[in-house]
């Protein structure tokens, strides 16, 4: 009996799923499976014309961009940008930009990026535009990924905890301090995988100049990447957490990122010391 050639072998259909994982696709939104070669094609749908251009591309959000509106500005940055323009020529104008909002458009431009590809939505900023304190994710996972968040649902929750018990907040309310927020790495690497050595290389210039125009006097890193590449930390956070470093001569701290604390609670007391020194820096700035 001959084997039916529609019918992938144990070991394909195995490689194939490692392939969707690395691409990103790694959830189920179906119960059943759709065969697409088995369906007819949509008709054409007559739509109205937008008043936008339509590129398929992450928008950056509008309190990412310091109110400035996203389609505005990138459409101005495109007109002054080569068709061909390098990646050391972006690097440039990046270094070199004037504003936050300037420089979001700018990343959200960056298609040379390889993880621009595959994420859904740009993950850059967040919370208040000036404030004393910044804190730097290492990269955006699922959730912030379908938001466009730094952070997102149950690691937006955490990260608001984490943040409340020593008086800080991300979101203008109450009588807590806000913060800045930053993503070092702006779009989810597929699988959730960590970044690459390249990936890391190809962001630094936005992140330096995030930090230099938020200006913040304390920062708090959630992972190691904000302090492995901008303050030349240890690669691990295990081994960077509870030191201070530096970034432009601003103190930065790092400590667990939320995923990491939901996934191992014991890891929270080291946490807890790693805020109480952020506090303690915070009182002496007073």
């Amino acid at each position: 009996m001959s084997a039916n050639p529609n019918v992938a072998s144990p070991q394909k259909a195995a490689a194939m799923l490692l392939w969707l994982r690395d691409m990103g696709a790694d959830e189920v939104l179906s119960d059943t499976a759709i065969d697409r070669f088995a369906e007819k094609p949509p008709a054409a749908a007559r739509t109205a014309p937008t008043t936008g251009p339509a590129t398929g591309r992450a928008t950056v959000p509008a309190t990412a961009m310091g109110g400035a509106s996203p389609v505005g500005a990138q459409a101005a940055l495109r007109a002054k940008l080569a068709p061909d323009a390098t990646t050391d020529h972006i690097h440039a104008r990046a270094r070199g930009a004037q504003s936050l909002a300037e420089l979001a458009a700018l990343l959200d431009l960056f298609d040379a990026h390889p993880l621009k590809r595959t994420a859904s939505r740009i993950c850059f900023l967040g919370g208040a535009q000036s404030a004393r304190v910044l804190i730097v994710a290492d990269r955006p996972r699922n959730e912030e990924d379908r938001s466009g968040k730094v952070f997102a649902d149950k690691h937006e929750v955490l990260a608001e905890r984490m943040l409340a018990a020593i008086g800080l907040r991300a979101e203008a309310e109450g009588g807590q301090e806000q913060v800045s927020l930053l993503s070092f790495i702006p779009w989810r690497p597929p699988g959730n995988r960590p970044p690459n050595e390249l990936e890391c290389r190809m962001i630094l210039p936005f992140a330096e100049r995030a930090i230099q125009l938020l200006q913040p006097k304390l920062i708090l890193s959630l992972g190691a990447l904000p302090g492995q590449w901008l303050a030349g930390g240890a690669d691990t956070i295990q081994k960077q957490r509870g030191r201070w470093l530096e970034v432009g001569g601003v103190p930065l701290i790092s400590t667990f990122h939320p995923e990491t604390l939901l996934k191992s609670p014991v890891s929270k007391r080291f946490a807890w010391h790693d805020l109480l020194a952020l506090q303690e820096r915070m009182e002496s700035l007073a």
